[in-house]
């Protein structure tokens, strides 16, 4: 269940994130969306060394970035069937 929601809350945030930049200047292009798909993945990263090193009785999860780089790149994924069926 855990995994579920590390790949939902990072699909839909990158999701979102897509959709409002795309809004805003009307193009996105591969290296813009690659770009935040990788911020994604290492902000993912980035706490878990944190729950690792710097909070009290949590652990670092490799599965857990696992997930959250999957739910970035099924953000993206959504995002671009969106904007070709939707947003013309």
């Amino acid at each position: 269940m855990d995994k579920i929601v590390h790949f939902g809350l990072f699909g839909g945030t990158v999701f979102l994130l897509c959709l409002g930049v795309y809004l805003q200047k009307r193009v996105l292009t591969k290296f813009t969306l690659t770009l935040i798909a990788l911020s994604a993945s290492f902000y993912g990263l980035a706490i878990e060394y944190i729950q690792k090193y710097i909070a009290i009785h949590r652990s670092f999860d490799m599965s857990d970035v696992a997930a959250d780089t999957v739910g970035a790149i099924a953000g993206i994924i959504a995002f671009n069937l969106v904007r070709k069926w939707w947003l013309k």
